[in-house]
């Protein structure tokens, strides 16, 4: 039986892009209409049943943690892990491990897409990276249903990860044993050197908050 995976949400960066914006507030938490963005992101996976979620927290944390205490009123069951040093992506996930499950969703608390996920995470048992056509630079090699490259200083790859990926806990076993380091560039090359990651092409509908331009367009198209 396959067992229903912990949503694993990246919410710890500094958010440096977004200026003045991100001071003393930690980018997920911009407000967008009225709303924390965070928010979105969490109901995006509430609504399609996966409720279980761990934020990864670093940057002002307890504006996160004061505002979703344990998920409740969001209809979501929320636990923590709060770096207390810059750890990159693979060193907060190394350290969320007990809280991830036998799987686990990873996702950022900067991208929304309104996406069937409870879809994705029942059709795919390997590691599974979500991906699109690039727009302008890529970082993934696709041949069927796999990745067989994955190299973020490789632009002129045909496609971009989208954003999130369902990953089994073992694989954190291939991570530094300490420091920071990076998930992604650590974890999808050697999956995809070894044929073990499998890959779902999605389409381009996404919402971002990463950059001021980003910004701007998530504004004016989110309306609820």
């Amino acid at each position: 039986m396959t067992t229903t995976p912990t949503i694993a949400i990246l919410a710890g960066g500094f958010g440096t892009r977004l200026g003045e914006l991100t001071r003393g507030l930690p980018k997920p938490m911009i407000p967008i209409n009225g709303r924390p963005y965070l928010e979105r992101v969490i109901e995006s996976f509430a609504r399609c049943g996966l409720r279980d979620i761990v934020l990864l927290t670093g940057y002002r944390a307890e504006v996160i943690e004061e505002h979703f205490g344990d998920g409740g009123r969001f209809g979501v069951h929320i636990e923590y892990s709060r770096e207390t040093e810059p750890l990159g992506t693979g060193g907060a996930i190394r350290d969320a491990r007990p809280l991830l499950g036998e799987r686990f969703v990873m996702t950022y608390g900067d991208v929304l897409r309104y996406f069937d996920y409870g879809r994705f995470v029942m059709e795919h048992n390997e590691p599974t990276l979500a991906v699109y056509p690039r727009r302008d630079i890529g970082n993934a090699g696709v041949a069927g249903d796999r990745i067989i490259r994955f190299d973020k200083r490789a632009p002129e790859l045909p496609y971009i990860d989208a954003g999130f990926s369902l990953m089994p806990a073992s694989v954190i076993d291939m991570l530094p044993a300490s420091g920071a380091c990076s998930f992604e560039e650590t974890i999808f090359p050697r999956l995809a050197a070894e044929g073990r990651l499998e890959c779902e092409v999605v389409d381009l509908e996404f919402f971002d908050i990463g950059t001021p331009e980003e910004l701007a367009r998530t504004i004016s198209g989110l309306v609820d």
